[in-house]
């Protein structure tokens, strides 16, 4: 089953920066529906998910906030039973950490796309023995794009991320796509910079980027996300 939507507004500000990721957080809390008390978000940034959960009525006596990058936890919001983590969901001695917290379910959105091995992370993260439920972003993102400058996607390909989801879930999946609209090229550009989306790597040259100004022609840019609830 796919969900598509097209975002046409053309946003302006930090809004549109992190647009997707909210809405791909918003359709993860949707999924997990309210009632657990003890939550583990992995490569939770600033807060995405929390504030999709909280939005959708969902409350908690722990939400534990896990990033290896403690700038990002430190826009994570603050409240009561929030405990923030700093930890790597590629790091063994992070799930011995979590082993021992009482936790009713592990999430993660938009992050799990930037594991160095994608099979362990989960094989780890199934071995808490708990729910699961994450949204992964693969190479169907700016796939018309990457197209068109003749480069590679730097994450893992739909079929992939499924794979390697069935491998250690018995999990529901579904695809959802989007297109984010743009005023011009150069907003689009600005986009990939900004947004995080491109995991902060570097993956066109002047060359590249100079046909993507000549040559690409859709007014906007793609996403695909798999999201997949274990029980």
């Amino acid at each position: 089953m796919q969900h598509y939507e097209e975002f046409r507004r053309f946003a302006e500000g930090y809004s549109r920066y992190s647009l997707i990721q909210e809405r791909v957080a918003a359709a993860l809390a949707k999924r997990v529906g309210i009632g657990f008390d003890h939550i583990v978000d992995l490569g939770c940034g600033s807060g995405a998910f929390y504030k999709a959960y909280k939005a959708f009525g969902g409350g908690f006596t722990n939400y534990y906030a896990v990033d290896q990058a403690s700038e990002m936890l430190r826009l994570h919001p603050d409240a009561k039973g929030v405990k923030k983590i700093v930890g790597d969901f590629d790091d063994e001695a992070l799930y011995e950490k979590l082993s021992g917290l009482e936790s009713d379910i592990v999430v993660s959105s938009s992050a799990l796309q930037w594991s160095r091995d994608l099979n362990l992370a989960l094989e780890r993260i199934a071995s808490l023995g708990k729910p699961v439920a994450i949204s992964v972003f693969t190479s169907g993102t700016f796939a018309s794009l990457h197209d068109t400058a003749g480069v590679n996607s730097p994450i893992r390909s739909k079929e992939e991320t499924i794979e390697a989801i069935r491998n250690s879930l018995n999990a529901d999946i579904t695809i959802l796509e989007y297109n984010l609209y743009f005023r011009d090229i150069l907003s689009m550009l600005r986009y990939i910079r900004g947004s995080g989306v491109s995991g902060g790597k570097r993956m066109m040259e002047y060359r590249q980027i100079k046909t993507i100004l000549e040559r690409y022609s859709l007014p906007y840019l793609e996403f695909e996300v798999v999201v997949a609830l274990s029980e």
